[in-house]
């Protein structure tokens, strides 16, 4: 894994993280929520068995505005639940971590995540808090113990309590995808409120060694990338291959241009995307990263 840095290291390493948000589009209607107050160490509820139904109903369908309340703190989501949502069936939840000065609403219209899953996912897209002087400078803290790893367990306790779900994955871009390198770092594993695998784009980390189980992982990173370096991507790919018992030889997989590293250990799967785009100086969100991310979700189960 990669050396672990200073606390206040790791923050000057992502104060140039941002998700380039000006031509976005943030409106994304006033769906009806609700609150669940969740101020105490979260004990995640048990899933149902990989594929099978839990019985679960009268949950919200739909995209819905939440919050939970997290170490006395109000936080905020979207959840996007399939209106065809079957009882009788597990989902698999997707964690969408916005980058740096963005919103949960942006994130759902940047990523377009359900344009890949359909109905055949429970999409979680958080809200982040300041992480400067500047309430809009909206972003995550990456260590085990600090607010945003709390609002993980938060809401996929949440989520387990009010629907049938499988496994749990994560896709982030820049600081997002510091934090998916995060969560695999801290939850890894197959259990019930554990990430089973993640998707960074345009992100690094993670740092230090991580108690987690290896878990799968797909890294996407521009060559060109000005804001987070592409040696911050290679360095994530190295961590997660070393850490799933993969070699060094690579096949080309689609989409392009993707590749898959051999011999993995059992169950797991580790693929890179180095790719040359130059929107927003490489930073960009490329075109292929949610369905290769979701390919790699649904051949992870």
């Amino acid at each position: 894994m990669l050396a672990p840095p200073k606390r206040l290291t790791l923050l000057a390493a992502v104060v140039a993280l941002a998700l380039p948000i000006a031509a976005c589009d943030s409106s994304a209607g006033d769906p009806d929520g609700g609150a669940t107050t969740l101020d105490a160490p979260v004990t995640p509820v048990d899933g149902p068995p990989a594929g099978g139904g839990c019985g679960r109903t009268g949950a919200a369908t739909g995209v819905t505005n939440g919050s939970v309340v997290v170490g006395g703190v109000t936080r905020t989501f979207l959840r996007v639940v399939p209106a065809s949502y079957d009882s009788s069936r597990a989902y698999p939840l997707i964690f969408a971590w916005h980058g740096r000065t963005g919103t949960a609403a942006i994130a759902r219209q940047y990523f377009r995540l359900e344009a890949e899953t359909g109905d055949d996912a429970i999409i979680v897209y958080p809200q982040g808090l300041s992480v400067s002087a500047d309430p809009g400078d909206t972003g995550w803290e990456l260590e085990a113990a600090g607010r945003d790893v709390a609002l993980y367990d938060a809401l996929a306790a949440d989520t387990a309590a009010a629907y049938c779900l499988g496994s749990t994955y994560s896709i982030g871009h820049s600081f997002g995808g510091y934090l998916s390198n995060a969560l695999a770092c801290y939850r890894g594993g197959t259990g019930a409120g554990q990430v089973r695998a993640i998707a960074a784009i345009a992100g690094g980390g993670p740092f230090g060694s991580c108690p987690g189980d290896a878990i799968s992982a797909i890294i996407i990173h521009g060559r060109g990338d000005q804001v987070v370096p592409f040696a911050n991507g290679e360095a994530s790919r190295d961590a997660w291959r070393t850490d799933a018992g993969c070699g060094t030889a690579a096949t080309a997989i689609t989409p392009t241009p993707c590749v898959e590293y051999g011999g993995c250990r059992a169950g797991l799967t580790v693929r890179w995307c180095a790719h040359d785009e130059t929107t927003s100086s490489g930073h960009g969100w490329p075109a292929f990263a949610p369905g290769a991310a979701w390919q790699l979700f649904s051949q992870s189960p």
